[in-house]
């Protein structure tokens, strides 16, 4: 038998003692991992969405800055939870800790099951298609041409977040690069443009605007800063987390408002919004007005753009499953690290898996998306809520980053009153988002409430478990917190 952290026995017994964890990441190196989670295909494809719900140009930047604004007040919040709960898990760990074990266990849920395998996925199918771009240029490409090209994207990123954590930060130092890079070739032309002249699409950049649909037009634009608060997930890897985890988020952040607003204004410098709202390709599209050879530079990074995200949310996620499965809300092998390389095979390839099943069997990725960045920002805002609520619980801990309380509760006013109006103008998502939650709780009577299984199943399952160790050489990792 082994016992987690909070002293419950667990059936899994272990083959080993476990090993020793050595924190890897500076500053440079979760500013790098937060960039390949929030730069991804996001910035590609949501241009259209938040023009499409604004109307206007000029609504739309206000979108695009107050989504990056509101996020870095969530960030500051979750920075001084992460400083006080040094604990990967993220919002897990503060959710499990305020507010009881089956929060947490709906939070872990929501991830590791329904949102970043669909994130992941969507990544992989963008980058895919960009990349077939260069033969299909005037047609439609054949679906499964994609999905095995989307297939191939996922196992190298797989395989790369098996084989060590040093090369998985390399990977998103190359694609943070790339991705960089062909924003920085978009916002260059822009600039080139504006000095020639072309700034008539800014003539009355308010015009046609659509207030009425402004809830929608903030999901759209708070889907391209989505992965700020993974960091926390990853907390354990950092050397110096009271240090490292409010600056990484709060300058990525800033750094993504200010390429945000310069790539978004660079498109308007070629195309107008009709221009825009007809294109599947907004990026192509540009390069194709502006210089043609862009056409064959923009799919490349892109591509590298989408690979990174979907390694950066396959990295951090694993960490939020590790720490439920050590602290036993879901199984106790997930827990489980390589005795050499430290890295949790079993969970990354679950969310391989279940990527893998995303990707051929579900036909509305896009509609489930939506609904599950509902879900995510209903977590976030319990999280915000726990952060007060561990103040009171907690009133002698520790906390090295203390925020002032105004900002939690402005945090929270804004997205009760943003989930509020989308409840009422968006009743389908809403419907198909319960639906999803709803498919934790036989999961949780199951396997958290359900105690006394029989002894039958606990052989069997403590057999799987010791041989999977035996395969995958992992073991428990000893914890000194």
């Amino acid at each position: 038998m082994t016992t987690p952290k909070d002293g419950r026995e667990t059936n899994v017994p272990t083959l080993s003692q476990g090993v020793n964890r050595q924190p890897t990441m500076g500053l440079l190196d979760a500013i790098n991992l937060l960039l390949a989670c929030i730069i991804g295909s996001g910035i590609f494809i949501s241009a259209k969405a938040v023009l499409e719900y604004s109307g206007s140009y000029g609504l739309s930047i206000i979108v695009w800055i107050g989504c990056g604004l509101l996020c870095i007040m969530g960030a500051l919040c979750y920075a001084e939870l992460g400083c006080s709960y040094v604990s990967s898990g993220g919002d897990y760990t503060y959710l499990r800790v305020a507010f009881g074990n089956f929060l947490g266990f709906l939070r872990v849920w929501i991830e590791v099951v329904l949102s970043r395998p669909m994130i992941v996925v969507l990544s992989v199918l963008t980058a895919s298609n960009y990349l077939v771009y260069w033969f299909y240029s005037t047609c439609t490409p054949p679906d499964i041409l994609v999905k095995c090209l989307s297939s191939l994207l996922l196992l190298f990123v797989g395989f790369i977040n098996l084989t060590s954590a040093v090369w998985t930060n390399r990977l998103h130092q190359i694609c943070n690069y790339f991705k960089i890079g062909s924003l920085l070739l978009v916002i260059g032309a822009g600039i080139y443009n504006m000095i020639r002249g072309k700034t008539e699409n800014f003539a009355e950049p308010f015009e046609s605007s659509t207030y009425g649909k402004l809830p929608s037009a903030l999901y759209a634009g708070l889907f391209p800063y989505a992965g700020w608060n993974y960091l926390n997930n990853a907390i354990d890897d950092l050397k110096d987390p009271k240090r490292i985890l409010p600056r990484s988020i709060v300058i990525s952040l800033s750094l993504c408002i200010i390429i945000y607003f310069l790539t978004f204004s660079s498109y308007f410098t070629a195309l107008s919004a009709f221009d825009i709202l007809i294109s599947e390709a907004t990026a192509v599209t540009f390069a194709e007005r502006v210089f043609r050879p862009l056409l064959y530079i923009i799919p490349i990074g892109v591509t590298m753009s989408c690979v990174g995200a979907a390694s950066g949310n396959i990295f951090t996620v694993v960490q939020m499953f590790n720490v439920a499965g050590r602290d036993g809300l879901m199984p106790f092998i997930f827990s489980m690290k390589h005795y050499k390389s430290n890295v949790p095979m079993i969970a990354i390839m679950f969310e391989i898996i279940i990527s893998f099943i995303f990707l051929f069997f579900m036909s509305n990725i896009g509609q489930l998306i939506i609904c599950v960045g509902m879900i995510n920002w209903i977590c976030i805002l319990l999280a915000a809520v726990g952060l007060i609520v561990l103040r009171i619980k907690h009133p002698d801990r520790e906390r090295p980053f203390k925020i002032p309380l105004i900002i939690p509760i402005v945090f929270i006013a804004v997205l009760v009153t943003l989930i509020v109006a989308s409840a009422i103008t968006d009743l389908d998502n809403i419907k198909t988002s319960l639906t999803l939650l709803a498919t934790a709780i036989p999961a949780y009577v199951f396997g958290v409430m359900w105690k006394k299984k029989p002894s039958s199943f606990n052989r069997k399952y403590n057999s799987f478990a010791i041989t999977l160790q035996k395969i995958f050489h992992v073991v428990h990792e000893k914890r000194t917190d």
